[in-house]
């Protein structure tokens, strides 16, 4: 009615949004004002909608005193017949007759500080709102007159980090303006340019318009990157040649899994750019491309029961996607899937029991052939050899995965039926998995750390050596190829045992507790339930298997990409040979047969990875197209405003523990877990040395089927995972009490 810009304040203020106090003036005529100073914006009808902004081609006018009010309402007018503004309308084909100019006199606001909040950010990253914002009124902003600090808040975690030498919000204002944002797009859409300022802590909310350079506004077409899950094996920073190595795997066992249940044909062709995109890496952290792993799980049958399930055990916090897209089949060729499918389903324990043999089989005629010494050639043909016999049988675990799932899920609804406590119920009967394959490595190492004060040296080293052999790539993060294990460094072995021998009291508690196989007794249980968990525990002991294996597989690359390092430094084109993880994928192969200098290359990326490092690890990113890592100068990381409380997560492992706890941001603080509840992000399989000697552990990622869940409940500690922002509502050294029955977190007492 009077202009995008005056409509828009008009709304706000009618549904109390903290706009200064304004009047419209649609007749050219200055009007009395209560207020000291004013300023003066132009309002056009064509300005600020969805496809046309009219930024800064309209006068504003700022500070005005009453007696020149008349003067700027008529130059905002006139404004409207500039030279800059007609080429403007010119150029979108508006006619110029058909512009109608009001003006908007408001309140000026002497502001502390003023900057502008785009509900999402411009780049194209959907969940980020950006916030700048410098000293003084918003025209310093806009005019670069004051140094400014952008904050950049990642919706979906709450987490922000900031760009600048000076932190001028305070995480309540960050939180206050994202929440008048949220308020404002439910009242003018998505993507917005939100003008605020501050004066003495007060926000107000100068203007709201479109923001146009975002074109893509089909949510459905989104690029979603999510961690659920993924973040067990990679979590923090990855470096650029595990990030390729993992999408080359991924790309290459999902088409695997396709060819199996599609076969060849134009069904497979289409869904080419799908499993070649399973997974991704923005800032140096990897990512599920969950958009695409919806598509694949859509081909199952019964889709519609199978993802929510898919969705509870993987973790998934924000469980929308798109029902309608859909790879449209003829009906003949749906049977002829859903067949292959339910038969690969129903034979999946037969074929994990396979592959397993298989691997065996791999793996031994591996280092039998690898030795120290062989030339770049022979290297990459020891990896050829590794791909093609894993990728041509590997894609079954997925299968093992959805056999695993869907039993988890039936067996938790027929108990659920039955018990009141069916969550807790459902951890009782997952447990007690006899000689379950992740549970190995460390009963075997606190076997030896136990037994070792009665072996001689040499005793002692044969058994250590045999222990390498069999478990030597079981270590903390494990999947990343640039991570140290015991077999690339067996001094890490040797610290671990002496850790467990340093209290002989506590390492014989352990040790009579984990050598111990504690299968569930399930007399008086239905046939059904019996036999459901049955399956769970095949399925999940299956899982473990092949979770070892792939620690296995990552040990003969990572010893191959060791070797390849070695060469490339002895030629001069690194500058030493752990450098060759910051080469991408390709490069490194590339290098084999075609040497090149990237010594440079090499060091630009490390300064990069420093960036990354000081960057949140947020759990979900939604880009307009492709996704990109970022760039910045200098970063400054924030956590959200810490809360007292309760807090709750899902159950994984009964009892409850009260102690100290240690929040790990990084591994090497692991190194103090003995007694401690430790509070993470996510573990990963290596960390089963540590959860031994721990007191519980709470997880703000996994699930019942993770491996934070399926290791505590084998050891016996309290565990609760899915626990939104422990690790910033926690601190370490505060005592809390965890309930793993409950899924309940209380902070008892905080640390002083």
């Amino acid at each position: 009615m009077y202009g995008g810009k005056a409509d828009n304040l008009i709304l706000l203020r009618d549904n109390g949004i903290p706009v200064p106090e304004f009047i419209v003036v649609t007749d050219g005529k200055a009007p009395e004002v209560a207020w000291e100073m004013s300023s003066v914006r132009s309002s056009a009808d064509v300005e600020d909608s969805a496809s046309d902004s009219f930024a800064g081609q309209f006068d504003t006018y700022l500070n005005v005193a009453q007696k020149d009010l008349q003067e700027k309402i008529d130059l905002c007018i006139a404004s409207a017949s500039n030279v800059s503004a007609a080429e403007y309308i010119k150029q979108r084909d508006i006619g110029s007759n058909d512009v109608k100019m009001s003006v908007i006199v408001q309140r000026m606001i002497d502001a502390d500080c003023s900057g502008v909040l785009f509900t999402s950010n411009p780049q194209g990253i959907i969940n980020e709102c950006v916030i700048t914002v410098g000293k003084g009124t918003g025209d310093n902003v806009v005019s670069d007159r004051t140094d400014t600090t952008s904050y950049y808040y990642n919706t979906n975690d709450g987490l922000y980090y900031y760009e600048g030498e000076k932190d001028r919000l305070t995480s309540e204002q960050i939180h206050e303006l994202t929440d008048l944002s949220s308020r404002i797009k439910e009242l003018l859409g998505d993507y917005l340019d939100i003008e605020f300022s501050v004066k003495d802590g007060r926000i107000f909310i100068l203007q709201a318009r479109k923001i146009t350079t975002l074109t893509n506004s089909d949510p459905s077409k989104f690029l979603i990157l999510d961690n659920s899950n993924i973040v067990e094996s990679y979590p923090n920073l990855s470096l650029p040649l595990t990030c390729g190595f993992v999408r080359f795997v991924y790309s290459g066992i999902f088409e695997a899994l396709c060819r199996r249940i599609i076969g060849e044909g134009k069904y497979l062709d289409a869904l080419k750019p799908v499993f070649g995109n399973m997974v991704g890496n923005v800032n140096g952290r990897m990512y599920y491309k969950i958009s695409n792993w919806y598509t694949l799980i859509k081909i199952l049958p019964f889709k519609k029961k199978i993802i929510p399930v898919w969705q509870e055990m993987l973790g998934v916090k924000n469980k929308t996607y798109d029902e309608k897209q859909d790879m449209k089949v003829s009906f003949a060729e749906r049977m002829r899937i859903d067949r292959r499918i339910i038969s690969s389903f129903f034979n999946s324990q037969k074929e994990m029991a396979r592959l397993n043999e298989t691997f065996i089989r791999i793996n031994d005629e591996f280092y039998k052939s690898y030795h120290d010494g062989m030339s770049n050639e022979e290297l990459a043909a020891q990896f050829r050899i590794i791909e093609k016999k894993l990728f041509a049988c590997w894609d079954i675990t997925l299968i093992n995965d959805l056999y695993t799932f869907v039993h988890t899920g039936l067996l938790k609804h027929f108990l659920a039926k039955k018990y009141s406590d069916a969550g807790d119920k459902t951890n009782e009967f997952l447990s007690g998995i006899t000689n379950i394959e992740s549970l190995k490595p460390v009963r075997a190492m606190i076997d030896l750390a136990y037994s070792r004060k009665d072996l001689s040296e040499e005793e002692f080293k044969r058994r250590m050596d045999g222990y390498i052999k069999l478990y030597g790539d079981r270590n903390l993060e494990e999947l990343k190829l640039e991570s140290p294990t015991f077999r690339t460094d067996p001094g890490l072995l040797i610290k671990k045992i002496d850790e467990y021998c340093s209290d002989e009291a506590k390492l014989e508690e352990i040790h009579k507790n984990i050598m111990q196989d504690d299968k569930r007794d399930m007399t008086g249980e239905s046939r059904r339930i019996r036999k459901l968990a049955a399956r769970c525990a095949s399925g999940i002991s299956n899982r473990e298997i092949s979770r070892l294996n792939r620690s296995r597989i990552f040990g003969m690359v990572r010893q191959i990409v060791l070797s390849l390092g070695k060469n490339f430094c002895n030629d001069g084109y690194i500058a030493n040979q752990k450098d060759v993880f910051y080469l991408t994928y390709d490069e490194m192969f590339a290098m084999v047969y075609e040497p090149f200098d990237a010594r440079e290359r090499i060091e630009q990326r490390k300064n990069e990875y420093r960036m990354y490092k000081c960057l949140p690890a947020f759990s979900r990113l939604v880009f307009e197209k492709e996704e990109f890592s970022k760039h910045h100068v200098s970063v400054n990381s924030h956590k959200m405003v810490q809360r007292n409380g309760v807090m709750q997560g899902v159950p994984c492992s009964g009892g409850i523990s009260e102690g100290e706890a240690l929040v790990v941001e990084d591994i090497s603080m692991l190194e103090n877990a003995k007694d401690k509840i430790l509070v993470t992000k996510m573990t990963d399989p290596g960390w089963v040395f540590y959860l031994a000697s721990a007191k519980g552990v709470i997880s703000q990622k996994g699930s019942i089927l993770s491996h934070t869940a399926i290791i505590s409940r084998e050891i016996g500690i309290p565990s609760v995972v899915g626990v939104a922002d422990a690790m910033n509502r926690i601190n370490t050294g505060d005592i809390v009490r965890m309930d793993g029955s409950s899924g309940r977190i209380e902070i008892v007492r905080r640390k002083e």
